[in-house]
């Protein structure tokens, strides 16, 4: 299978090409002028197109017709309507719009939202470009269907100075540049060298671009966590921490329950999370500001953290998406593809952070997108580095989970597009986007039902298991005048 066409630079076919004809060489696919539906499954190639497409800027209108909104804030929000897109802005939505130089996209059930915003993803560029580089970073992220992604600092050298931040945005930049949609969004570790010991500039960092701050690694250090509340109330980012006692986590490969114990592995307890929640809810209730804990992977951990917003904390959360699909029982024959920090735990656990995320609880579910080469990855389980390469079906991952914990998968669709569209931006203070006419391009066209088959774009190699019936289908993404439309 292909994994992508950008449809605006016409190298590439969908099922409705504007350079094919009926029968032709296309393995029959209908095609005519200035209309492109795009269908995703396997066709016999022509031998005449470009086998690895890159997306481009957009060269003329595209009509979406008849697509759903989901948009909870927005004014078309569960209305089926055509979206007219034309010079890098939304020009028109409304029903039977009729544009005849446009180029129409259509698939039955198909449905459109504002841009998704990934909060977490490591791109290795400083330092391990063997693994992943900015370009193809952002470029997995257009065909998971994000406009945005924040930038892991934890790269080689850290992001711990203003420096280090503008040359994240330019990486990202010229990504742009090159025509791929999804836009970087630069992190700032919180430490000097990410070492936990000495609060970096955050200021500078600030001042910089930088959207908030993380080590990417549990902040040990009471003191740190403290003055970096207490400077980010002057400043207004948000605070990131991993919640996880490496003392009570030392050695483990695992969660701490029946299957470590029958795969004769060390296991993480749920206290070596819950004991960190707690005493970070803690140390904000002294110090003020705003915290965010990521990821959450316990169900006691989602309780704490919904009493303290009841009690009025400034504390949000989120988890990933591998964390809705998958538990530690999926670990058994030791696939070490699922070895992750933040361990994998109990179907009761699981089923705690979906119901999170259904309510509200949780208001960032990401990728935490880490890929590896085949080096470090083909090694035995004991050996596996952390961390997959999600980007490509994170979105499938966690839809795919939800839906196991809902009769009524629109709401798991609507929760989820609240936890990748308003909740990041709340969290990372960027400002609301919705589907509006005038407004600047940015939104993903999708449709959950469509069996998933991933569109790679990552040069990662440690990719997640595809379950059985797992749904959810990106079609394309459009950010300002930069586009990428899926094909089977």
């Amino acid at each position: 299978m292909d994994a992508g066409i950008d449809l605006f630079g016409l190298g590439r076919h969908s099922r409705l090409d504007p350079t094919c004809r009926p029968g032709g060489p296309h393995g029959g696919a209908t095609h005519r002028r200035r209309t492109a539906c795009v269908v995703l499954f396997p066709r016999r190639h022509c031998g005449t197109c470009t086998r690895n497409p890159t997306s481009k800027t957009m060269e003329q209108a595209v009509l979406l017709t008849s697509v759903h909104v989901v948009d909870p804030q927005g004014p078309w929000h569960n209305q089926v309507v055509d979206v007219l897109l034309q010079g890098g802005h939304v020009a028109d939505i409304g029903l039977a719009l009729k544009v005849p130089e446009a180029l129409v996209l259509s698939a039955e059930g198909s449905i459109v939202s504002p841009g998704w915003i990934d909060g977490q993803a490591h791109f290795r560029e400083p330092g391990l470009e063997t693994k992943e580089v900015m370009n193809s970073g952002l470029d997995a992220a257009s065909r998971g269907g994000f406009t945005h992604v924040a930038v892991l600092p934890s790269t080689s050298p850290c992001v711990d100075h203003a420096s280090a931040v503008r040359n994240t945005l330019a990486l990202g930049t010229q990504a742009q540049d090159a025509g791929i949609p999804a836009e970087a969004l630069a992190l700032g570790c919180l430490s000097e060298g990410g070492q936990g010991a000495q609060l970096a500039e955050m200021h500078d960092m600030s001042e910089a671009g930088a959207v908030a701050f993380t080590d990417d690694t549990p902040l040990d250090r009471v003191s740190l966590l403290q003055r970096a509340l207490t400077y980010s109330m002057v400043h207004g980012k948000v605070v990131i921490d991993v919640p996880l006692d490496r003392d009570m986590n030392a050695g483990g490969l695992m969660h701490e329950g029946v299957y470590s114990t029958q795969m004769g592995l060390i296991g993480i307890p749920h206290e070596a999370e819950t004991l960190r929640v707690s005493r970070d809810l803690d140390v904000l209730k002294y110090a003020g500001g705003r915290l965010h804990l990521t990821p959450l992977t316990c169900a006691e951990s989602v309780s704490m953290v919904r009493e303290a917003k009841r009690a009025g904390l400034q504390v949000t959360c989120g988890t990933t998406a591998a964390h809705l699909m998958f538990c530690d029982e999926d670990l058994a024959g030791f696939v070490g593809t699922l070895r992750v920090s933040s361990p994998f735990r109990a179907k009761s656990d699981r089923d705690a952070l979906r119901e999170g995320v259904l309510d509200g609880t949780i208001d960032m579910v990401v990728s935490d997108h880490r890929p590896e080469d085949l080096e470090h990855h083909d090694v035995e389980f004991m050996l596996s580095p952390d961390g997959m390469a999600t980007l490509p079906s994170a979105f499938s991952l966690a839809l795919s989970g939800l839906k196991e914990s809902t009769a009524d998968s629109k709401d798991a669709v609507e929760a989820l597009v609240a936890a990748m569209t308003q909740g990041p931006r709340n969290v990372l203070s960027l400002a609301p986007s919705h589907l509006e006419a005038g407004q600047k391009c940015d939104l993903t066209w999708f449709h959950p039902d469509m069996t998933h088959r991933s569109h790679g774009g990552t040069k990662g190699v440690n990719l997640p298991p595809l379950k059985e019936g797992q749904t959810g289908q990106v079609l394309g993404v459009f950010h300002a005048e930069r586009s990428w439309v899926a094909q089977g």
